[in-house]
């Protein structure tokens, strides 16, 4: 033992520095996650006037391109608070108050194409509510994170209301990453409970690929 220790002395009188092997392994050996897509429901409007308040909103006052389920496209606010009007609903005496339009907020990290997220929002929601409901999207880049606001009347054709129930988002945002994929954009859509359970493999994983045995 003396011997051994008088020689890593002798070692280092000669400048010869005996090193201690790097244990942490390179973070290029591990392969990226495609990002992960947002859907959230930003909130509701309950009167006409709250509606056309909400539409100015999403529209920058008329300055931003709104465009409906049918393709067509509003550049002013005339146009929109005649298509909020059209979205009202006559009043009721009841004392709860209707939810008249549903307000979603889809949306992709810095650095994905706007263009792209518009596509696919367009596509998501053209199957997702063209077949019973009215809605208007906007796509806004005013932020890191290019989104769309997507506004939907509650009131279906066939008279039955949108109900945003348990779990629902969810769906959204798997069937909202798979257009982001058919545009060329690789996307995720992991749900809250999987991807803590995703967290808690993946550091427990790291941690046995970066400690050397």
């Amino acid at each position: 033992m003396s011997q051994l220790l008088n020689d890593r002395i002798s070692g280092l009188l000669n400048n010869d520095v005996w090193h201690k092997p790097n244990r942490i392994k390179s973070s290029k050996s591990f392969t990226r996650k495609p990002p992960e897509v947002m859907v959230k429901i930003s909130g509701y409007c309950y009167t006409a006037d709250h509606t056309r308040s909400h539409f100015d909103y999403i529209s920058r006052n008329g300055k931003l391109e709104i465009e409906d389920e049918c393709g067509q496209i509003y550049h002013d606010k005339q146009s929109l608070h005649l298509l909020a009007k059209d979205w009202g609903e006559p009043q009721t005496n009841t004392k709860r108050r209707t939810r008249h339009s549903t307000h979603i907020v889809l949306s992709m990290p810095d650095g994905t194409e706007p263009k792209a997220v518009k596509k696919a929002v367009r596509e998501f929601a053209k199957k997702t509510f063209s077949d019973n409901h009215q809605y208007i999207m906007a796509l806004h880049t005013d932020t890191d994170s290019p989104h769309v606001h997507l506004t939907v009347k509650n009131l279906g054709f066939d008279g039955k209301r949108l109900h945003v129930r348990k779990g629902l988002p969810q769906v959204w945002r798997e069937r909202f990453a798979i257009e982001m994929e058919r545009e060329g954009v690789a996307a995720e859509a992991t749900s809250s409970l999987m991807s803590l359970r995703l967290l808690r493999t993946t550091k427990t994983a790291s941690k046995e690929h970066m400690i050397e045995p």
